[in-house]
Formats: structure tokens, sequence, C-alpha cells
């Protein structure tokens, strides 16, 4: 299988499966005083410091959760939040107003300016699906003009886009498998002048932040993950991908913006996009129609309509191990399929 979803889920990288297996069934409860609890708690804040460095962030922000989607509904649960129309649904359920977005899916920064009743703004760096990258030191910028608080998912951007701008922000989601770590481990990154109001209340971990004992092999794993990224991909093999796919009528979604490196979202006229992801199944190909977390249902993308794009579209991202063979073997399955009605 030719594994072209990393939005989706990336791959776990080796550096964090080597990480992981020592905490595999080793009984490590951080919050234990004993010499096996202090040796958790030890990893535990290895694997903070890690995440904390590849944003830029201070390590007493870094506050572990079980994915972005619980990262996001602790701070989205409360207060008023403008969001934008291309959010993830973890975060566009909370939007007590929405930001619209142009034609190639960039939030339309003047609507910040104009929107009343909220507490603060939910933008995220890089969008799952078109790969867009969202103007975040703009968008932060007018925020703090209207006095609001700032919260970004940038569950995608780790190792694609930069990720200097998230620092001026108060509240960073992340989470560790898009990044090459384990599922069910994530962050909330938050602003260390910021009181706690957890979501999971309870015990004292996570400076109050989020009760539970802590999930150390995926903690340890995530660590690890973020270690590894290095610099953003560069855009060569999708750029590759991409322009054989214009070449055979695709369209992609949000093409006259800045895009992560690694994402196209196209669409085939008169093509529905579940039915080709199914087809480059067979031919054995991984892609998504959209959101890994909505292609499941029947209902068009939120994203593509939000941009005025009409038509259903497919989903290719690539990742560290993708090679330019599989690339070239992808655009032969795209052919194939597209050959046959």
């Amino acid at each position: 299988m030719i594994y072209l979803d990393y939005n989706a889920t990336a791959p776990l990288r080796p550096e964090a499966r080597a990480a992981m297996e020592p905490w595999w069934g080793r009984p490590a409860n951080p919050s234990a005083a004993h010499s096996l609890g202090r040796d958790a708690a030890m990893a535990v804040d290895r694997a903070r410091a890690a995440v904390a460095a590849m944003v830029g962030w201070p390590a007493e922000g870094v506050v572990f959760t079980s994915g972005a989607s619980e990262s996001n509904a602790t701070v989205l649960s409360r207060g008023r939040w403008a969001v934008s129309a291309v959010e993830h649904p973890s975060v566009a359920k909370w939007g007590a107003a929405v930001l619209p977005v142009d034609g190639h899916g960039r939030v339309e920064l003047g609507a910040i300016d104009v929107v009343d009743g909220v507490d603060g703004v939910s933008v995220m760096l890089a969008n799952n699906e078109s790969g867009v990258v969202q103007p975040i030191a703009a968008v932060i910028e007018r925020a703090r003009r209207r006095g609001w608080v700032v919260h970004v998912d940038a569950a995608q951007a780790p190792g694609r886009v930069d990720l200097a701008d998230l620092r001026g922000a108060d509240f960073v989601t992340l989470a560790s498998h898009k990044l090459g770590g384990p599922q069910g481990v994530g962050a909330l990154l938050v602003s260390p002048r910021l009181a706690a109001a957890p979501l999971v209340p309870g015990a004292a971990q996570e400076r109050g932040w989020r009760a539970g004992t802590h999930n150390v092999a995926g903690i340890v794993g995530f660590g690890a993950a973020a270690l590894a990224v290095g610099a953003p991909l560069s855009g060569a093999l999708r750029d590759r991908l991409e322009a054989a796919l214009v070449a055979r009528g695709g369209v992609v979604a949000g093409a006259g913006a800045p895009r992560m490196p690694n994402t196209t979202f196209v669409a085939f006229e008169g093509r529905e996009a579940p039915e080709l992801v199914m087809a480059l199944d067979l031919a054995g190909v991984a892609v998504s129609a959209g959101s890994a977390c909505a292609s499941g249902a029947a209902r068009p993308s939120a994203v593509l309509a939000a941009m005025g794009f009409r038509g259903s579209a497919v989903r290719f991202s690539l990742g560290v191990a993708t090679t330019e063979s599989e690339v070239d073997a992808a655009i032969t399955a795209v052919d194939t399929v597209l050959a046959y009605g």
C-alpha cells in the first residue's frame, strides 16, 4: 500500500517506537513517590521539554492531553468564540460567530474587526483538508486590538510549516499522531500567565489543567517524535504529484494560497471523491476524501463549501517517508482509476 494520507495520521516514527518500548507494561505512575514514579515523572518532563522546544514555548505551559480534540474542547468549551469557516469539527462546534474565508480558503481578516459578542478567536494554522496556511500573525494582531484571547489549532503544522507565529497566541493545540508520534496523545500549550480551568477535573496532574494518570509511554513517544521533527518538508514531491493531477483535469482547492508542502486537495469533474478514494484503495493507494473525521459520512466538505468550491475533492497528503517512486506509482493508479468510469 502506498500511504498518502499523512494528514489523517502519520506513520509512527522509529524514534518514537524505540522511546516507547521501555515503558510498555512498566508500572510507572508519575504521581507516585517511589523511584519508579520519579523515573516516570522525569520521562514525562523530558517529553514536555521536547514538545516545548519544537514550538519555542515555555515548558511549564505544555499540558498533555488525550489528543487535539480534547485540547480544543478544554479551551473552547468556555466563553464565546469567533472561529473561521474552515475549522476542524472539534473547533467549529464551539463557534458563536463564524469568520468567512475567501475563495482560496484564507480567513477574511476584516471580519475580526466587526464581529461582536465574543471573547476570543480560534483560527487554525494549517487546514487539514486543503493544506491552506492562515495568516496567524495578522489574526493575532487584530484580535489583540479587540482585547480577545487567541487559540490556534496547529495539529497539522509541525514539520510542514514554520511555527514561529504560534508564540504570539494564548493557546495552541498539538496532536502527537500528526507528526509521527503515537495516537491518543496531544498537548495544549497555554500561556503561563493564564489560570487553570480544566476540562477534566480531579487531582492536580498537569499543574491543575488536566486530571488523570499520565499515559507515560504515549507521552514519551510524543516527545521523541517532537525531537525528530526537522525543518518543514520540501514541496517538490507534492508539486510533482499535483502537476500530474492537474494535467489530468484535476482542479486544486486553495491553489492560490500558501499551503502546506505535503497536501493537495483535488477535484475531478464528474467524479465523486468517495468513489475515487475507494477505487484508489483497490489500486493500492491510501488517500482521503477530505477530513478523516468526516470522510466516512455522506456529506459535502464544509471546507470546500466555505471556499465556494463546487464538487467533492480527494486529499493526497505526503510525509517524510514518501518517495518519488511512490508518487509516480500513485499517478499511474490515478490514470487507471480515471480511465474507468
